[in-house]
C-alpha cells in the first residue's frame, strides 16, 4: 500500500502541469466549438475532460489517505513542512514551533470568523423616506448561517435604497481562505524553527 500510495502521489504531482495545460486548452473551447473543431479537438477535449475527473478523484483519495494515514502523512507533510527531527532538541524545537502556529493560526481563524460574521451597511434613504432630515443609515447586524443561503430577491424598499457601503461578510472565496491558512501553517512553522534554533 506504501509504494501505492507514493506512486499515486508521483502521478498526482508530476501530472499538474499537464493539467494546466489541458484547463487553458479546454478553457479557450467550449463543448460546442470542440464538437464543431473536428474529431481531433473534440477528442482531445474529452480526453481533458476525462483526465480531470481522474485527478480530481485522485486528490480525493490523496487528502484522505494524509487524513488516515498516519505514515503517509508524516512522510509526505513532513517533506511539504521542511520538518526535520534529527535529535531531542529538534524534536522539542518542533514541538514549540506546532504549539507556536497552532496558537497563531487559532488566532487567524477566529479573527476570520468574527470578519465573517459581521454586517455593515450604508445607505442613503429616499427623500420619501428621510425622518428628521437624517437621509444617510449606519446598519450594524451579525450573522450566522450554517449552510450557504440561496440569493434572495431584493424587496422594494431595498432597491430604493441607495448604497455607499455595504459589507456582508470576507469578500474572499472559501478556497482562498483555505490556500492563505496552508500557507500561513508552514510559514509560521519554518519562521518558528528558525527563531528557536537561534
Amino acid at each position: 500500500m506504501k509504494k501505492i500510495d507514493l506512486l499515486l502521489l508521483r502521478v498526482f504531482l508530476y501530472g499538474l502541469p499537464i493539467i494546466v495545460l489541458m484547463a487553458i486548452f479546454t478553457h479557450s473551447y467550449d463543448y460546442e466549438t470542440a464538437a464543431n473543431a473536428g474529431s481531433y479537438v473534440n477528442q482531445l477535449y474529452n480526453f481533458a475532460g476525462f483526465m480531470f475527473g481522474a485527478w480530481m478523484l485522485l486528490a480525493v483519495y490523496l487528502g484522505l489517505r494524509l487524513i488516515f494515514s498516519g505514515t503517509f502523512r508524516k512522510k509526505v507533510l513532513s517533506r511539504i513542512t521542511f520538518i526535520k527531527e534529527r535529535d531531542e532538541r529538534e524534536v522539542m524545537l518542533t514541538g514549540k514551533a506546532a504549539k507556536t502556529t497552532m496558537l497563531t493560526t487559532l488566532a487567524i481563524l477566529i479573527l476570520l470568523f468574527c470578519l465573517s460574521c459581521l454586517q455593515v451597511s450604508i445607505y442613503s434613504l429616499p427623500p420619501e423616506s428621510v425622518a428628521d432630515g437624517k437621509n444617510k443609515v449606519i446598519s450594524l447586524g451579525l450573522k450566522f448561517d450554517l449552510l450557504r443561503n440561496l440569493p434572495q430577491e431584493a424587496s422594494q424598499s431595498d432597491m430604493q435604497k441607495k448604497s455607499i457601503l455595504d459589507y456582508v461578510g470576507l469578500p474572499i472565496s472559501s478556497s482562498t481562505v483555505i490556500l492563505g491558512l496552508i500557507i500561513w501553517q508552514i510559514t509560521a512553522y519554518n519562521y518558528s524553527m528558525r527563531r528557536l534554533m537561534k
